[in-house]
C-alpha cells in the first residue's frame, strides 16, 4: 500500500528543502531503468508492521514481567529496541545519494564533489567511485552496527528469560512463545521500525506545507497580473545540448555526433512535466514515479530510454540536494505548460487566415480543464505588435488588432491576416478568466509569435 502520486492534486507544490531531505528516508525501490531509486512515495505497510511491533513488545513485556518480575529491564529492553532502529536509519538518506550517484557513475555520468566549498566534476572516474564506495560501505557499517544490537538484545532477553525461569524445566510452549516473540520483534524493527519513524515525520511535514501553500494560493491567484505568467515559466532544457555539451555527459559517446544522430526523445506528457522537441519542461518536483513514467512512454527506444532515465535521475539529485522550499507559481493557470507550439509563420502568399486553439496556443488541453473541478473559464483572445521604440531603453510601443480575430467559438478562433505587414512578428494570446472566483483577476497565456512572411 502506497500514497501514490503525492503532487498529483498539487502539481506546483514542492515541499520545503527539509521536507524533501526526509524524503529521502523513505522506503524505495528500484526504477524503470534500475537505479535504487530516489523520491518514492512511500509504502504505508510499515505503519501497520510497527503497531504489530508495538504489540508484540507487549506481549513480551507482559511475560516477562510475570514470570521473570524485572520489569524495569522489560520497558529499558522496548526503548532499546526502538532507539537502535531509529539510530540505524538515521543515515539511510546519506545511503540512498550516495547508491544513486554510484548508479550514474558507473553508467558513464559524471557527479560533482564538493570540495572546498566549490563544486567539481572530477575527471577520475574510478577514484571517484572508489570513494563513494568507501562512503557507502561506512554508512551501511554504522546502520549495521545497531541494527546487529538489536539483534544482540533479543539473544540477551532470550538467555535472561530463560535464566530466570522459575519452574524446573524452562523449555515449555509459553518460553518458546516469549522467544519466537523476541526474535520476530527484531527482525520487524530492523525492517521496518526506522522507515515508520521517518516516513511519519515526512507526512507530518509534507501535510503541514501542503496546508501552507493551499493557504497562499488564493492570494498568488489574485496577485497574477495578465501577461506577466510568462516571467514565471521555466526554460526548457534541450536534451541534445546537454548531451552534445555538458561536461558531466562526455563519457557517455555522443560529444562526436551530430543532432541528427542523436536518441530522439517522443513528444509527451507526464503530470505537469513534458518533452517537446527533444527539450525537457520541468515544473516542481520529479519524482520516481514520473521518471517511470517518462521511461515507459519510450520504451520502444532503447537508448532514448536509457539516457532519458539518467538524465533525471541527475537532475532528481542535483535539485533535490541544491534546490528546495521554493513555493512558488511556475507555470501560468489555468495553461499547465505553457505555449510549447514554437514560432507560427504565414506565408500570406498561401493562405490569408488560419485558426488557433486553446490547446495550441496555451497547450491547455481538454483534461487539464477536467482536473480544476470549480473552476470556470472564459477566454477572450488577443493579437498585437510590439513596436521597438526609437530609444531601446523605453519599452516596445503595443499595437493592438481586434479586427484580424473572429471567434469560431471560446476555444478556438480564426485570424485574418490581410492588411498586415509582411516581415513583421503578431503576438496572439489567449486570457484566461476565472468566473467561479471573481476576486481572481485572470491569466494570460504565453504570447505566440506568429511571423509574417511575403
Amino acid at each position: 500500500m502506497e500514497r501514490e502520486s503525492l503532487l498529483h492534486k498539487n502539481p506546483q507544490f514542492e515541499p520545503s528543502a527539509n521536507t524533501k531531505k526526509l524524503w529521502l528516508y523513505c522506503r524505495r525501490k528500484e526504477t524503470q531503468i534500475g537505479s535504487p531509486g530516489f523520491l518514492c512515495s512511500p509504502k504505508q505497510w510499515d505503519m501497520a508492521l510497527f503497531f504489530l511491533i508495538l504489540l508484540l513488545e507487549i506481549i513480551g513485556l507482559f511475560l516477562f514481567y510475570k514470570y521473570v518480575g524485572n520489569l524495569t529491564f522489560a520497558i529499558a529492553f522496548l526503548l532499546a529496541d526502538v532507539t537502535f532502529a531509529i539510530f540505524a536509519h538515521i543515515v539511510y538518506g546519506s545511503i540512498s545519494i550516495t547508491e544513486n550517484r554510484l548508479f550514474l557513475l558507473r553508467r558513464n555520468v559524471k557527479v560533482y564533489l564538493n570540495r572546498h566549498g566549490q563544486r567539481i566534476l572530477t575527471l577520475a572516474k574510478e577514484g571517484q567511485m572508489n570513494k563513494e564506495k568507501w562512503r557507502l560501505f561506512w554508512l551501511k557499517l554504522f546502520s549495521s552496527s545497531f541494527y546487529s544490537l538489536i539483534s544482540l538484545l533479543a539473544f540477551f532477553k532470550i538467555v535472561g528469560f530463560i535464566a530466570n525461569w522459575p519452574g524446573r524445566d524452562p523449555i515449555n510452549s509459553i518460553s518458546i512463545t516469549i522467544c519466537l516473540t523476541y526474535i520476530i520483534v527484531a527482525v520487524l524493527q530492523i525492517y521496518a521500525t526506522g522507515h515508520f519513524a521517518f516516513s511519519s515525520l515526512f507526512f507530518a511535514l509534507f501535510d503541514l506545507n501542503l496546508k501552507k501553500h493551499k493557504e497562499q494560493q488564493g492570494r498568488l491567484y489574485a496577485e497574477i497580473e495578465a501577461g506577466t505568467a510568462t516571467r514565471n515559466l521555466y526554460e526548457g532544457i534541450d536534451i541534445h545540448t546537454l548531451l552534445l555539451t555538458n561536461p558531466k555527459f562526455d563519457e557517455l559517446g555522443f560529444r562526436q555526433r551530430n543532432r541528427e544522430n542523436l536518441p530522439k526523445f517522443n513528444n509527451c506528457s507526464v503530470r505537469n512535466h513534458f518533452i517537446h522537441d527533444n527539450k525537457l519542461y520541468l515544473y516542481g518536483v520529479v519524482t520516481d514515479e514520473d521518471l517511470n513514467a517518462f521511461v515507459n512512454l519510450h520504451a520502444n527506444n532503447i537508448d532514448a530510454k536509457q539516457i532519458l532515465g539518467l538524465v533525471l535521475l541527475d537532475l532528481q539529485l542535483e535539485n533535490s540536494s541544491l534546490d528546495g522550499g521554493i513555493d512558488r507559481y511556475t507555470e501560468p493557470i489555468p495553461f499547465p505548460a505553457g505555449n510549447i507550439a514554437g514560432y507560427g509563420a504565414i506565408e500570406l502568399g498561401k493562405q490569408n487566415t488560419a485558426e488557433y486553439s486553446v490547446a495550441k496556443v496555451a497547450n491547455d488541453l481538454a483534461e487539464n480543464r477536467k482536473e480544476k473541478a470549480g473552476y470556470f473559464w472564459e477566454y477572450v483572445w488577443t493579437l498585437e505588435e510590439h513596436v521597438p521604440g526609437e530609444n531601446k531603453k523605453l519599452p516596445a510601443t503595443i499595437l493592438h488588432i481586434p479586427n484580424a480575430i473572429t471567434y469560431v467559438n471560446q476555444l478556438c478562433v480564426r485570424v485574418n491576416f490581410e492588411g498586415l505587414k509582411a516581415g513583421h512578428t503578431y503576438y496572439l494570446s489567449v486570457y484566461a478568466k476565472n468566473l467561479a472566483e471573481p476576486f481572481v483577476r485572470g491569466v494570460s497565456s504565453p504570447l505566440f509569435p506568429i511571423r509574417i512572411i511575403s
